[in-house]
């Protein structure tokens, strides 16, 4: 089985052909990533050109899609999930798209750090505030503990200490920097011991969109009919920017217009 999977939800691009393999349960056969200023509309589709050619397939050859459907950069994710869609489209909308959590693949790059490692994928949401969820791993796997989020840095240190106070926490994703550089501002007495992921897993891995695929795919529960191309959409956890703009605008004029 072959996988081809996308992330495009923060400045990162990345794509990846994976296969399954006996041993490992899922190899990566082929995998580019972009962290440059290229927009992601001039550089997703090359890039998926490139991995399909460096892996000597096609895209007839693909058994499953996968993507990152958010939360993320509004403009990124919507790329990914529409360029994803239409390959679906194109192969008949008979291949599985599975759409993905990107705080959940960031979490599985760190999966490795360590039994009862709390994972904590973090994406830069703007004003100090984070796209987040925790995860802790166990027996090589990781556990959800809360759902897809938006935190202030406030918000997400109060949380870690009181809960998780002397804790190993890893932090990862595209606001691990600045939130990592934010945590001793807010951080009391009792804090948990919060430290950088390793470059190397700090930030989206299309390899990792295709494992958390893979763990869908081959579950006993997993109905390919549940996950058409068609249905795709992307999951967004707050309003877009210019609709917050255009919301505050709107209830100022109504202010205005109450006095």
């Amino acid at each position: 089985m072959y996988i081809l999977s996308v992330d495009t939800t923060a400045k990162s691009a990345t794509v990846c052909v994976a296969k399954t393999d006996e041993i490992s349960g899922l190899i990566p056969v082929s995998q580019l990533n972009l962290n440059s200023t290229s927009t992601h509309s001039e550089s997703l589709l090359p890039m998926i050109d490139t991995a399909l050619s460096l892996a000597s397939l096609e895209l007839s050859d693909m058994d499953c899609l996968a993507i990152t459907a958010g939360p993320g950069s509004f403009t990124g994710v919507r790329i990914g999930v529409s360029s994803v869609k239409g390959l679906a489209f194109s192969l008949g909308d008979n291949i599985p798209c599975i759409p993905l959590s990107t705080l959940y693949c960031l979490a599985l790059n760190a999966a490795a750090y360590g039994e009862n490692t709390i994972v904590c994928p973090v994406m830069d949401a703007r004003r100090e505030q984070f796209y987040n969820a925790l995860f802790k791993v166990s027996k090589g796997k990781l556990k959800r503990l809360c759902d897809d989020r938006v935190l202030t840095a406030k918000e997400l240190t109060d949380e870690l200490s009181a809960n998780y106070p002397g804790k190993k926490i890893i932090v990862c994703g595209d606001g691990a920097k600045l939130y990592h550089s934010l945590f001793p501002k807010y951080a009391g007495e009792n804090t948990p011991k919060v430290s950088l992921a390793r470059p190397e897993n700090l930030l989206q891995n299309a390899f990792s969109v295709a494992y958390a695929a893979y763990e869908i795919i081959s579950s006993e529960a997993f109905e390919k009919e549940n996950y058409k191309g068609s249905s795709l959409s992307p999951i967004y956890l707050r309003l877009s920017q210019a609709e917050r703009e255009r919301n505050e605008k709107l209830e100022k004029q109504n202010q205005g217009e109450i006095k």
